[in-house]
């Protein structure tokens, strides 16, 4: 993960994975949250760290509060991109516009990830697969939300495969 996050120009990750892993999100320079409003969000998550260096964004809705907002505003550029939910290709138009991001990997959670295939934004999918079983209507998936049609979204290419030990690491492209 580390030598994907130094290729690419920022990485994005969703709200619930701030809250459940605060990662720092370094190597990367250009680190961005994507939240509704915020909730639960504070200036004290690794990502924003002074130290870091680079830049830490908070792409949000109109939801958020103007109190969150205050809290927010002196560790993170905000940006409002939507009413509801963070129109995906409006944040990935500001961040090519106002930051010159090109390449970006999206780190989900499950719901970030199904906006960013809804959304055509998915050249790429890198799958690890590890000896761990994890079951249940509550465990994580790589695609949540609602779901696609079955013809809805083109079949990925594996276009890589290593392996690590008992780890595999898969990469499947996209045609759109």
């Amino acid at each position: 993960m580390l030598a994907l996050r130094e290729r690419v120009d920022a990485v994005v990750i969703g709200a619930a994975n701030l809250r459940a892993d605060d990662p720092d999100l370094m190597p990367s320079h250009l680190r961005v949250v994507v939240t509704r409003a915020g909730d639960h969000i504070t200036p004290a998550a690794r990502m924003f760290a002074k130290n870091l260096g680079g830049e830490a964004i908070v792409a949000h809705t109109s939801a958020m509060s103007r109190e969150t907002r205050a809290i927010l505003q002196p560790h993170a550029t905000l940006v409002e991109l939507g009413g509801s939910n963070v129109d995906i290709p409006r944040l990935l138009e500001w961040l090519f516009r106002e930051r010159g991001c090109k390449t970006l990997v999206c780190e989900g959670g499950g719901v970030l990830a199904a906006d960013f295939v809804a959304a055509r934004a998915v050249d790429e999918l890198h799958l690890t697969i590890v000896p761990r079983v994890l079951g249940g209507a509550t465990a994580p998936t790589c695609v949540e939300g609602s779901g696609f049609e079955p013809d809805a979204i083109p079949d990925g290419r594996l276009a890589s495969v290593e392996r690590v030990g008992d780890e595999l690491y898969l990469v499947y492209t996209f045609e759109w």
